[in-house]
């Protein structure tokens, strides 16, 4: 059996097709057997979570009970260095990352074993290897399957639908069949050899089961509320127009409180670029959850991230500076030390600030590994929570008059506001002040206006008139132990049209548990005890990919739930958490600022408190539960106040 997934119409389903087609003509039957016998599978359009490639045009993986062959029409080398050509070889298993490029004649050149593609960005015609592209993709799919424990040996090839013939090793022209599709596949790296014979295996029978299992070949179906966030993206919206005409003369700030729609913004934004004028746009966020939460509506959406073509890539900031310090030559050997991150920025910063490193030197930089580093436009999420060494160096990196900021007013919690206005000209930023509640339906947005008045939080948007009805839920006992509650928000769901996907759950840290390579939440345990399947966001191993199937509840900790959004939420010991965040201020008292002003230290511990609690409160379009251990405590008697005057939509659950 053959089965293709991914978003039909692509060029890369298209060269799909042709693999497909490939593979039926040069074994017979293939296609027709059932998938216990032969079992191939062919994703398009590939997005993997948090790796460094993060787009794979076609992945392609097959198990055959027994083995096939092919006719070698490139040199195959074994593992003993011999040439395998005067055999056919057989075939038992393979993982191959397949990459696809449209270019004609005059957009390719082959120098040595290296196929070179032509692009541009808006700038002079530059070449880039799509060989070292392809061995990235190569290398990034075995690190993906590595990381849910499955070991295989990945090959790779290319693939020129517009070319009459190509050369390379690894490479096939567009009118190719399947001993040449195979031959290329085998000529990436020697192969094993049984009896003087070539063997292409990928790895054991149970292996391979475990990688046609991995993620990326289920077809992400996509909820209610996913198609109502991609219509979002190509809604017509003038704030967008404003953001565009000004990018290219200056900084444009996105202003506003939480749930006013600073996220969407950024991606409707990056979206009509991509539509209208074909642009590349990078967007940074320091939330690997989030980052995953958006590359699955970029995924839904089938928005590509490429240089050729253009689209949205999401990246961690983290993440993407550290490979700018390799670049810098700043990192050493042995693995990477975290703690010393603000000092690689600010050195990396002294680089380019005192000529050592020149405007020339990072441009070089950029055209050596474009798929990485050229972007038209960079987009920041979050921004007023960015260290001043991150700022300073993104600024020094990327024309300022590329950048967006979406600045979240208050919602602080990596430390100081960010400020990245310092250098630039008052005529060269733009400021868009976000002032309605567009996630939130009109009850929960006044019951956390109540809370942030009664608390005397920093949260203020205007209630979404479009948008009315919403419910809370209080409880008084752990979430998973409310006799059918789960159950019931599940029906809820579906009858809205939604799924399990668009539940959100956020935990405490001490809701979590770490064993020797991994980490889970006690509510994820409980759920798989249920049967009901969940995407644990708390394991980091987890975060490298996104849900993909829509019977997934998401769970996160509350560190990572900024940005993020669900239908329903739940707020597991909210009071827990909050009590936490109110002792650690406690324990490290005031900062400068704070002194200078006379800031009381328990009063600035609720203000941290509350200011992370009103972050969780702003997740939710339309249903909210809070779970309270100590309903009597002070943060649970806050919130029991705050509920207690809306009874028309907040429903208390004492037992």
């Amino acid at each position: 059996m053959i089965t293709i997934t991914g978003a039909e119409g692509s060029s890369e389903y298209q060269a799909a097709i042709l693999v497909k087609k490939a593979l039926e003509a040069s074994w017979p039957g293939v296609a027709a057997t059932p998938r216990e016998v032969d079992d191939i599978r062919i994703a398009v359009s590939t997005k993997l979570s948090g790796y460094q490639v993060q787009d794979i045009d076609i992945v392609l993986a097959g198990r055959l009970s027994k083995p096939r062959m092919f006719k070698p029409l490139r040199v195959i080398r074994g593992s003993s260095g011999n040439k395998l050509n005067a055999r056919p070889i057989m075939v038992e298993s393979f993982v191959v990352a397949i990459e696809v490029k449209d270019h004609d004649d005059r957009g390719v050149r082959i120098m040595d074993d290296q196929v070179e593609v032509r692009y541009s960005r808006g700038g002079p015609l530059q070449w880039k290897s799509a060989t070292d592209q392809n061995v990235k993709q190569m290398h990034a799919l075995k690190t993906y399957l590595s990381d849910m424990h499955v070991d295989v040996f990945a090959r790779r090839c290319m693939v020129f639908p517009s070319l009459g013939s190509i050369s390379a090793p690894s490479a096939v022209a567009g009118a190719f069949n399947g001993h040449q599709l195979m031959s290329a596949i085998a000529a990436s790296s020697p192969l094993l050899e049984r009896r003087g014979q070539g063997l292409l295996s990928a790895g054991d029978k149970e292996t391979i089961e475990k990688a046609l299992a991995a993620p990326i070949f289920k077809k992400a179906i996509p909820t209610r509320l996913d198609r109502e966030r991609m219509d979002r993206l190509a809604a017509k919206n003038p704030s967008i127009d404003g953001i565009i005409d000004t990018l290219g003369d200056g900084t444009v700030f996105l202003r506003g409180f939480a749930g006013t729609g600073k996220t969407v913004l950024l991606l409707q934004a990056a979206w009509k670029l991509f539509r209208t004028e074909g642009k590349r746009t990078l967007v940074l966020t320091y939330n690997h959850a989030l980052a995953a939460d958006m590359r699955r509506l970029m995924s839904l959406a089938n928005i590509p991230s490429s240089v050729e073509a253009g689209g949205i890539r999401v990246g961690t900031v983290m993440s993407f500076l550290y490979t700018w310090f390799s670049k810098l030559g700043l990192l050493g050997e042995g693995p990477l030390d975290f703690s010393g991150y603000p000092a690689l920025c600010a050195e990396a910063l002294d680089l380019v600030k005192g000529g050592a490193v020149t405007r020339e030197d990072i441009e070089e930089i950029i055209y050596s590994d474009p798929d990485f580093f050229d972007f038209d436009q960079v987009f920041v999420d979050e921004g007023q929570d960015w260290p001043s060494g991150e700022t300073a160096l993104l600024k020094a990196l990327y024309d300022p008059t590329r950048l967006c900021v979406a600045d979240g007013v208050d919602q602080l919690v990596r430390g100081a506001r960010a400020n990245w206005r310092a250098g630039l000209p008052r005529d060269k930023r733009s400021t868009l002040p976000l002032g309605k509640c567009l996630r939130l339906k009109r009850n929960l947005s006044l019951f956390a206006s109540e809370i942030a008045r009664e608390t005397g939080s920093a949260w203020e948007a205007e209630p979404n008139p479009a948008a009315g009805g919403g419910r809370i839920i209080i409880l008084s006992k752990p979430y998973v132990q409310a006799t059918g509650l789960h159950e019931s928000l599940v029906e809820d769901l579906k009858s809205d049209g939604n799924d399990c996907v668009d539940m959100l759950v956020c935990v405490p840290p001490d809701g979590v548990v770490e064993t020797a390579d991994r980490r889970s939440s006690l509510v994820g345990q409980e759920f798989s005890s249920r049967g009901q399947a969940h995407w644990d966001g708390v394991d980091p191993m987890a975060r490298s990919d996104f849900p993909r199937g829509p019977d997934q509840v998401r769970i996160v900790q509350y560190a990572s739930c900024r940005g993020l959004e669900g239908w329903t939420v739940v707020l597991e010991g909210f009071d827990r958490f909050l009590e936490e965040m109110f002792l650690a201020k406690m324990s490290s008292g005031l900062d400068a600022s704070e002194e200078e002003g006379f800031v009381d230290l328990e009063k600035a511990a609720s203000g941290e408190a509350w200011r992370w609690g009103l972050i969780a409160l702003t997740r939710p379009i339309d249903t909210l539960v809070i779970q309270l251990d100590n309903p009597g405590g002070k943060f649970g008697t806050q919130v029991l106040e705050a509920a207690r005057k809306f009874p028309d939509f907040v429903e208390i659950l004492d037992g």
